[in-house]
């Protein structure tokens, strides 16, 4: 593995809070001993993932295979089904810890999801850049995010909800759209804090979640 990529590598730890809203978890959050502050103003994030004909992203997260890598594509804006400015990443999971290759996609910008066509340019596209497989694009997540980082800067934190998807079913002519009330809580820093993280969780939770987006709305 290379140096950078070695420089790139960073936890992802998660909470799901079922029976709650967002701004318990963040008054959780604020209070903690990180003494979280919000970071920008809060947007929607959308994201198409991508799987092959086998499904293999789901089956190796099933599994809990532990060298994997996830493919989506993300914008943002309230507008959840028209692209603006898409990024193409790559997420790429080693054990616990994971990275990420991005890459700009203008030229997809403004296409329709709701539109045939517009989906199997958005399939082209990322095969042409993927090669390695033949990719479909899946499903479609929606939700509203909160960004915190820590008064030392070293931890960033993040809360999502108002969780909302579509599974694809044949390129949208028979969408199913799906909803949870879920509030996941996220926190992201370098793997040189994980002993800092755990330590401080009191006000929180010590107990860390298991969760995919993509997993829990492709499946029924």
């Amino acid at each position: 593995m290379s140096k950078n990529i070695q420089n790139d590598l960073r936890y992802e730890r998660k909470w799901i809070f079922k029976n709650s809203n967002y701004h318990d978890i963040l008054n959780k959050a604020l209070q903690s001993k990180f003494l979280f502050n919000l970071q920008h103003p809060k947007r929607w994030i959308n994201s198409i993932y991508f799987d092959d004909i086998n499904n293999t992203s789901v089956i190796e997260n099933l599994d809990g295979i532990s060298n994997r890598s996830k493919f989506r594509l993300r914008w943002y804006g309230e507008n959840n089904f028209i692209l603006k400015n898409p990024k193409l990443e790559i997420k790429i999971k080693k054990n616990f810890l994971s990275y990420k290759k991005i890459f700009s996609l203008k030229n997809l910008d403004k296409l329709n999801l709701k539109k045939t066509n517009h989906v199997k340019l958005i399939n082209n596209e990322i095969n042409n850049i993927i090669k390695k497989k033949l990719l479909f694009s899946k499903i479609t997540t929606h939700y509203e995010r909160l960004y915190l980082i820590s008064c030392n800067k070293k931890i960033r934190a993040t809360i999502d909800y108002n969780l909302n998807g579509t599974n694809f079913n044949c390129y949208f002519r028979n969408p199913i759209f799906k909803t949870t009330e879920d509030i996941i809580l996220e926190f992201k820093y370098k793997r040189e804090f994980d002993n800092y993280v755990r330590s401080n969780l009191q006000k929180i939770s010590s107990r860390f979640s298991k969760n995919s987006k993509y997993i829990n709305f492709a499946l029924d």
